[in-house]
């Protein structure tokens, strides 16, 4: 089944959270972790698994708005 550009427009927005979500949380706790303050690897392993969580969920959000969009097209019969 064809996407509207607006789809795949919201694909790619997806991808990008994904791998853009697990990069800046990657190298934002990295940078906790070497700040070497009080409490550094809690604070560092709490907001990698934060923003990797957060990422996942905006991604599987979108996921499944594509998901309803491709089931909707397919009950009304329109394939373009």
């Amino acid at each position: 089944m064809k996407r509207t550009k607006i789809e795949n427009l919201l694909f790619v927005i997806a991808q990008l959270i994904l791998v853009g979500g697990i990069l800046f949380g990657t190298l934002i706790s990295k940078g906790i972790f070497e700040s070497n303050t009080e409490m550094c690897f809690p604070r560092a392993f709490v907001f990698f698994a934060a923003s990797i969580f957060g990422s996942i969920t905006a991604w599987a959000v979108i996921m499944q708005l594509l998901a309803i969009s491709d089931r909707l097209k397919k009950l009304e019969g329109i394939d373009r």
